[in-house]
Parts: structure tokens; sequence; C-alpha cells
């Protein structure tokens, strides 16, 4: 019991740490440092392939992911074009981004709450790779359909095709999910191995990172689609730093505000968009906090997130991941 209550801290701080830099990184702070950008993304990729199980069936993970996953994509979906309609009505001049409406999930990759994008992204690799697990038990062949996924979905960029519901991101984000679902079967994160070292080896995949950024400038934007450089380049920047945080979060284990954040991450995810956006505007407003205006929002956005965590999980527990809608059956 003891050893899964570690595991579950320092992944839950690898959580906090990969949103919170998720939601610095949208309101415009951080964005530049190396390897942050190529990191956000296959990290959360990643620690969802950690948590990989079959369920014992396709049907069951699907009732399960669409509890965990799509039905809180689909709730703050809606709720976002509600807020949209009425911006559009109550405030005809305002700037609302790049969203047409409430059919954009098929028709364009831009959403008003934008970030629960990812949502989808994860749906979909969960749904995919447990109809590859099922059907292909060699890991050799597991890895060759992952890797055609991921190329077949760069060909999708590259030709600059649409595909509706996220679908190309979720190709692209296959390796990672995958690399996620290899660590867990791997004695890397969970074997008892002295801080010192653990820092350590940290440290040493953090300077692969760097380097891999340095010499080849890899470019990999998810929600864009847009995959630029080097493509071993970009593989070897993206998982070295992943594991590189998932080690330095094992060595401290919890920290507690961030590790609350990570425990209820989706939440902070799908809220933080609708937070810091009217809150951006307020700034914009008063003409001596312009200069601050990353800082701040970024201050209060994290801390409003916090504060709708408790009010999400009393008011809202169907729809932010908390309970499940649709009751899964037993095995």
């Amino acid at each position: 019991m003891g050893a899964n209550n570690k595991r579950i801290e320092f992944i839950d701080l690898a959580k906090g740490v990969c949103i919170l830099l998720i939601i610095v990184g949208h309101i415009g702070f951080m964005v530049d440092l190396p390897g942050v950008t190529a990191m956000r993304t296959p990290l959360y990729l990643a620690l969802s392939g950690l948590f990989f199980k079959d369920y014992g069936g396709f049907g069951q993970l699907l009732v399960r992911k669409t509890n965990k996953i799509f039905i809180p994509f689909l709730f703050f979906y809606v709720t976002g074009y509600i807020i949209f309609y009425l911006c559009r009505v109550l405030f005809p001049g305002l700037f609302l981004g790049d969203a047409k409406g409430i059919l954009d999930v098929f028709t364009q990759n831009q959403y008003f709450n934008g970030p629960i994008w990812f949502l989808l992204v994860l749906f979909w690799c969960n749904l995919v790779f447990c109809v590859i697990t099922l059907n292909v038990k060699k890991e050799v062949y597991r890895f060759l359909i992952v890797m055609l996924l991921f190329f077949a979905g760069y060909a999708v960029e590259k030709a600059s095709i649409f595909l509706p519901c996220m679908l190309d991101a979720a190709m692209i984000g296959m390796p990672f999910f995958y690399f996620g679902y290899l660590l867990k079967k791997s004695p890397l994160l969970y074997s008892e191995t002295k801080t010192s070292h653990t820092l350590l080896l940290s440290a040493l995949l953090f300077y692969v990172a760097y380097v891999a950024d340095k010499m080849f400038h890899p470019i990999i934007f998810f929600h864009d689609k847009i995959i630029e450089g080097n493509l071993l380049a970009m593989a070897v920047l993206a998982c070295s730093s992943v594991v590189a945080l998932l080690l330095l979060c094992k060595s401290v284990k919890r920290l507690p505000v961030v590790s609350y954040i990570g425990r209820y991450s989706i939440i902070s995810l799908c809220l933080h968009h609708l937070i810091y956006r009217p809150l951006q505007l307020c700034v914009r407003a008063v003409p001596f906090l312009q200069e601050y205006e990353i800082y701040i929002v970024s201050l209060l956005t994290i801390a409003l997130c916090m504060a709708s965590i408790p009010v999400c999980i009393k008011f809202l527990p169907y729809v932010t991941a908390q309970r499940d809608l649709i009751a899964p059956r037993d095995n």
C-alpha cells in the first residue's frame, strides 16, 4: 500500500507541474524556455499511457473513458459555446478568438474553450490503443502500428488535410501515449533507488533534452499539427524531458499546491481558458497593471482554478471525472 501511495504522490506532482506549464504557457509566461513547449503535451500523454488498462474489453474501456474524458469534454465544450453566444449578443464588439460556432469540432481545430481539444486526443488514444493491445500481443508489432499511425498523422499534417474531432492530433500523439505505457512496464520510475541517483539521472536527461533543443530546434505543436525539424531529435527532446521531470517528481514526491492541482488536473485543464481570457481583458483595462499582465493573470488564474476544484467536486462530479455518469459493468 505504501508503494502505491508513493506512486500516486509523484504522479500527482507530475500532473500538477504539467497543468501549470500548460496554464502559464497559454498565458504567455515561460513559453520560450528550452524544452518546455516540447514537453507539455507529450508529458500529459505519457502520464495517460502510464495508467492505461483495457479493463477486460473494448466496451468496458469505452464506458470508463466516456465517463472520465468524453463527458467532461462535452460538458465544457457546450458550456464554452453557451458563453460564446452570450458574449456575441451582450458584447458584440468583444474579440472572441477564432471560434465560429458550436460545430467547430467538425469544421476546424479552434474551439472557444480551446484547451479541451486535448481531451479528445486522450479519448482517441485510449480507444485506438485498446484495439491494438487486445488484438496485437507482440510488442514489436504494437510499436510498428503506433509509428505507422504517427507517420499517417504526419503525412496528413504535411498535406494540410483537415480531420475532424482532433483525429489527426491523436495519431501524432500516439507514440507519446505508447511511451508512457512502456514506462509503466519498465522499472525506471518505480524501482527503489537512492534519491541522489534519481536526481543525477534526471539532471542528465534534462541536459540531453537541452542539447537536442539547442542543436536541432525541433518543433511540435499538437493542436496546430505543426511538426518541423529532425524527427529523431524531437523524440529525444520530448522523451528525455518527460522522463527527467518524472524522475525529479519521484525524488520530491509531493508539493501540496502543485500536487493538489495535479490530482484534479482535468478541472484546471477545462476551466483555465474560461478564466484567464476575461482576466486579461480586465488587467488590460487598467493602464498601470498592463506591464505586469502575465504575472497577475497567471497567479489569479491558478488561484481561481484551485478555488474551483472543491466547487466542481461537490456540484459537478459527473462532468469533471469525479463520479461515473454511466455505470460500468462488473467484470
